[in-house]
């Protein structure tokens, strides 16, 4: 099964490399691509916001960015090979742009953010031409914006500005950069930069990734209630099933 519904939201159902061979043979033929990241907390306000799910609807891809997307889609019998996190994604696509000399833009973030993690990344990937970097203050549709990339011709375009004002930009710029790849990575730059540590890699492998950023923010505990919410709403609908 390539695709599996999850309350309403369908996610591509692939393993990173899977994922990250069909993304290139893409970025090889030019050929626009828009993709979308998604948690529980995404799935949620999808079903609560049509008007953003149909954005997702118009997504070329869809990865299962929390394992709590992975659980869900096994309790409804329809399981996904793998977690694919946005962040990790972005780490492959920065390799692959390095290698293959695609150039890339940063946009999103506080300011000050994107130009660190974009020297992050240089650091990281040699020979990665990341040809712009903006903030995320700007209105969307911004004149200014859209011109200064028009102008930087990237390959590869990374928005880090939250659900849903990234999958909005996105939605907006795309007839502007219609061969271009588009993704929403959140608050990876934060992460890139440095500015934000990332769980410990045994958290990650043990799927608590979630508690660790709930420790180190705490203000983000309403946000997670949103967690047992989803895991209702899924075991209701497969009782349904």
């Amino acid at each position: 099964m390539s695709r599996v519904n999850v309350l309403g939201m369908t996610f591509d159902n692939y393993t990173m490399a899977e994922f990250v061979d069909r993304l290139g043979r893409r970025l090889a033929k030019q050929e626009g691509t828009f993709i979308v990241t998604a948690n529980p907390e995404i799935v949620m306000y999808a079903r609560e916001h049509p008007e953003y799910q149909k954005l997702v609807d118009e997504a070329d891809f869809v990865t299962a960015d929390g394992i709590g997307v992975v659980k869900g889609a096994a309790m409804l019998g329809t399981p996904l090979k793998e977690r694919v996190t946005g962040y990790d994604l972005m780490e492959k696509l920065l390799a692959l742009a390095a290698t293959e000399h695609y150039p890339v833009y940063f946009i999103g973030a506080k300011p000050g953010i994107a130009d660190q993690a974009a020297a992050k990344a240089r650091q990281r990937f040699a020979g990665l031409d990341i040809v712009g970097t903006h903030d995320g203050y700007f209105p969307l549709g911004d004149a200014g914006v859209t011109q200064q990339m028009i102008a930087a011709k990237p390959a590869l375009v990374f928005a880090a500005m939250g659900y849903p004002r990234q999958e909005e930009f996105i939605a907006g710029m795309r007839r502007h950069l219609p061969d271009a790849l588009f993704m929403g990575v959140g608050g990876s730059f934060d992460v890139l930069s440095g500015t934000v540590k990332r769980a410990p890699g045994w958290m990650q492998r043990a799927h608590l990734e979630w508690f660790y950023r709930l420790l180190k923010e705490p203000t983000r505990f309403k946000r997670m209630l949103i967690l047992p919410r989803y895991l209702g709403v899924v075991r209701r609908e497969a009782k349904k099933r």
